[in-house]
């Protein structure tokens, strides 16, 4: 009998140790990266740079994606919503109709669906998402689960900075029995053979998109653990005197909200004092900062471009990711203040320990 509990207790220490080992293995330790430099790379068009660029700083991975590529974002969380495409200034009017083929170009002669840049107006609001990224306020209603009450969508696909206009399409969409969406649009004038494409909700994501050209399913964001903020051409607001109204920005910076990024500004001020806080920032420094979700933290505050475009040199960001990495970000250049590249906006960032 003795024998045979120390052969159990034997194998059972094996066992222990070999699965022990074996989680060691499937669960690496992931070390972020205690910093870089990285140029994004916005693609052709300067001022109305062709793409959007995101970046990961735990991991030093920068990518980017001609805003053009694609039209609605389907959310992937437990609400049914999408989005209009910001970056292109895309705007959509919600019809009375429920049937596609009731909806024709008489519909679309009392529209405009843009901005007018020279001479913006708040009525525009009326047409887009809430700029402030806030879900329960986009164009189009939430899905609901009873098609009846889902209406036609007229859209225009938008050509802020320098995209090329597009036909306007007239869309709408459901939720499938599969928990996702379907989609079906077509042209203003097109009354048969309407597109249909079905959409799978991912949970790694916060948006599925899908462009109009061809209804194919496009990548456009990384996971949503795999990044903290985009720079890109976009729908932004100004106020010109007489209130705030939407209008078309460069170099727009927005963060990561809906996967847990936050921000905090911190300004100086001059550059001499910005860059000694910067060397000095530590972790003391982050437990007396305040940190916001906002989706515009950094929006367009890092630059100027009066009396010339460059940086502004009196602030650098603290980036909160959603690992609890804590990096600070200081941007380097971007235009001819700066000796930058307009399109190609530079910055350095370091792990705060």
């Amino acid at each position: 009998m003795k024998k045979t509990i120390s052969k159990f207790v034997f194998a059972l220490s094996i066992t222990t140790i070999f699965f022990a080992c074996k989680k060691t293995e499937n669960t690496p330790e992931i070390i972020p990266s205690s910093g870089t430099t990285i140029t994004f790379d916005g693609g052709t068009g300067g001022a109305s740079a062709s793409k959007s660029a995101f970046v990961d700083l735990s991991t030093d991975k920068a990518s980017s994606v001609l805003r053009s590529s694609w039209d609605l974002g389907f959310y992937s969380g437990s609400d049914f919503r999408v989005i209009i495409n910001n970056t292109t200034s895309a705007a959509a009017k919600v019809t009375t109709a429920t049937d596609l083929a009731a909806i024709g170009e008489a519909d679309t002669t009392s529209l405009t669906l843009a901005i007018n840049q020279a001479s913006p107006s708040a009525d525009f609001y009326n047409y887009i998402d809430a700029l402030d990224g806030n879900l329960t306020n986009t164009v189009i209603p939430a899905i609901a689960s009873n098609d009846a009450d889902n209406k036609v969508i007229i859209i225009n696909r938008g050509k802020g900075g320098g995209v090329d206009a597009r036909p306007w399409i007239k869309a709408k969409i459901t939720r499938n029995s599969s928990g996702g969406y379907t989609l079906q649009y077509g042209t203003i004038t097109q009354t048969t053979g309407f597109t249909s494409v079905n959409i799978a909700k991912d949970a790694a994501y916060n948006f599925t998109h899908v462009s109009f050209d061809g209804g194919l399913i496009v990548s456009v964001e990384p996971k949503k653990t795999e990044w903290d903020f985009t720079w890109s051409y976009a729908v932004s607001e100004a106020n010109f005197g007489v209130g705030f109204v939407p209008y078309n920005f460069s170099d727009l910076v927005s963060i990561n909200y809906l996967g847990g990024v936050t921000v905090c500004e911190k300004v100086y001020v001059d550059a001499a004092t910005r860059n000694t806080a910067y060397t000095n920032f530590n972790k003391d420094s982050v437990t007396a900062s305040t940190f916001t979700n906002n989706r515009w933290a950094i929006g367009s505050k890092w630059r100027s471009t009066q009396p010339a475009t460059g940086v502004k040199t009196d602030r650098f960001f603290v980036v909160k990711d959603n690992n609890n990495n804590y990096y600070a970000v200081k941007f380097l250049s971007m235009g001819v203040n700066d000796g930058g590249v307009r399109g190609n906006p530079q910055f350095e960032y370091k792990l705060i320990k």
